[in-house]
């Protein structure tokens, strides 16, 4: 088992943002992660990712207990995370931006540039290594945040709303991005609201309602279930589907 989290919990003076939340995650598996606004998602990756501390609960990542870690030592273990709101350093270069994310591996320049490079070319954004962050689109800075989080070498990434103010293409792009990333190996959680993307890319699904899981099981068997349809889907997305 690569990720197993036991007992979850996170409170914020009263309010619990995630509730004795379970979840096992195997090497190469993708995991969707789906629910409303508010329902303890990012939360939940800001826990795994040692943002937070959680307030119960243990967390063993490749049979090592990682629940008080901190983000960096995390990182170097092997995950890797994106953001909701992307915040890439503007001024520099889409280049240098992802050299951040390898100098997490090691810190001899060129072999930081090299790795950049590589995983430029994987995510096929080689052609704006030199262009400023600051003047990329949204979906351009999206993938610039894939590719950062790439340059760590993780064996777990982490996907926090990846596709969302996408267009049909952009997505489209983004989804064979993520099942290229599987084929590599690296092992997935994707938090995502967009559910054409979420039921194409996972392996199974999980839903967290108020913070607690409601559900968990593949695609097919999720998007039909009436717990998740009352509390995310709705009628009208089950009438479709």
């Amino acid at each position: 088992m690569l990720l197993e989290v036991k007992g979850l919990t996170k409170q914020f003076a009263g309010l619990t943002a995630v509730h004795d939340f379970d979840l096992s995650v195997e090497q190469g598996d993708v995991v969707g992660l789906i629910g409303p606004n508010g329902a303890g998602k990012t939360t939940l990756f800001n826990l795994i990712s040692g943002f937070l501390p959680p307030t119960d609960g243990k967390i063993i990542f490749n049979d090592t207990d990682i629940t008080r870690m901190k983000p960096a030592q995390i990182c170097r273990l092997g995950i890797a995370r994106t953001f909701q709101i992307v915040k890439p350093l503007t001024r520099m270069t889409v280049l240098e931006n992802v050299m951040v994310g390898a100098f997490s591996r090691t810190k001899d320049p060129r072999k930081v540039k090299e790795l950049a490079i590589e995983v430029l070319e994987f995510t096929e954004q080689i052609e704006k290594m030199d262009k400023k962050a600051g003047s990329l689109t949204l979906g351009e800075r999206k993938l610039l945040e894939i590719s950062r989080a790439l340059a760590t070498q993780p064996r777990l990434l982490l996907l926090d709303e990846c596709m969302a103010g996408l267009n049909t293409k952009e997505i489209s792009v983004a989804i064979d991005l993520i099942g290229k990333i599987k084929e590599r190996g690296v092992t997935l959680i994707v938090i995502e609201h967009v559910m054409k993307a979420i039921m194409s890319v996972s392996d199974r699904i999980v839903v967290l309602n108020y913070g607690e899981k409601i559900m968990e099981g593949i695609p097919e068997e999720v998007v039909n279930d009436q717990q998740v349809i009352k509390a995310y889907l709705g009628v009208e997305f089950a009438e479709c589907h």
